[in-house]
């Protein structure tokens, strides 16, 4: 089905972390926490490619002696905290483009705070998107931990202090404010960056995600997002409670 599809994952691992000092690179039960989504990436079927946009050299060496593709070093005005995920997605393929030649139709998005990953997530995403023809995929979970229906905003007052207003007001918003049943609103699923797949196109036109946009739903233990030292110590316990042991990845290189 995906012969004639050419499919670029990209691995962004800036070196700036206010949460974690070097988070992309912080040591999970033994390796480097991008370790797990280069191996991911290295199983993966659909992949035609991958690689590591990094601004720090440190972090391109890694990833180097992981068996990663670190074809440059992004710039850094594309890597600082404001930084969006646009600027370097267009300046890896444009970059692929002007110096190798090579033009994916899909580029596939693999977050390394994001450990819990696998190689069979990477591949259902990109069939599901090449199967659908859809414009994006992004993967999803349920149930949210929190309802955006259940939220307020502060609001800006001359006059008055601490006005909130609700987030998103439902029907019920009149009657019962924002003490709604559970079971009375939609059910909410939250994006969690496991894995995200977007034609080219739409990237070179300046957008993430097409107006065509699928959601493909994942185990929640996959969605663990690495933000904090926390976090870190949740996944080291859910690795040894799982008792999984990693795995090397390739010890070769991709090509330069």
């Amino acid at each position: 089905m995906k012969e004639n599809i050419k499919v670029l994952g990209i691995i962004p691992a800036r070196g700036g972390s206010k949460g974690i000092s070097y988070k992309n690179i912080a040591p999970l039960n033994g390796q480097p926490l991008i370790y797990y989504t280069i191996a991911a990436a290295q199983q993966a079927k659909t992949l035609d490619s991958f690689i590591v946009s990094t601004d720090s050299p440190k972090i391109a060496a890694l990833a180097r002696s992981l068996g990663a593709d670190v074809p440059f070093l992004r710039p850094k005005k594309i890597s600082g905290d404001k930084s969006t995920d646009i600027e370097f997605l267009r300046h890896a393929i444009y970059w692929l483009e002007k110096n190798r030649g090579w033009q994916p139709e899909i580029v596939v998005l693999l977050r390394p705070t994001t450990p819990f990953r696998t190689a069979r997530d990477i591949d259902q995403t990109v069939a599901f998107m090449v199967k659908t023809d859809c414009d994006s995929v992004r993967t999803v979970s349920s149930p949210a931990p929190y309802y955006p229906h259940k939220m307020w905003v502060f609001k800006k007052s001359k006059y008055r202090k601490n006005v909130i207003t609700p987030l998103l007001p439902t029907k019920y918003y009149n009657r019962l404010g924002t003490d709604v049943p559970r079971q009375l609103l939609p059910q909410v699923h939250w994006q969690n960056g496991v894995v995200d797949a977007t034609k080219t196109r739409f990237i070179k036109a300046g957008r993430v995600y097409g107006p065509d946009i699928r959601g493909l739903e994942v185990e929640t233990s996959k969605a663990l997002d690495i933000n904090y030292p926390d976090d870190i110590k949740l996944a080291e316990q859910i690795l040894k409670n799982d008792g999984k042991k990693a795995t090397g990845p390739k010890p070769t290189l991709l090509s330069a």
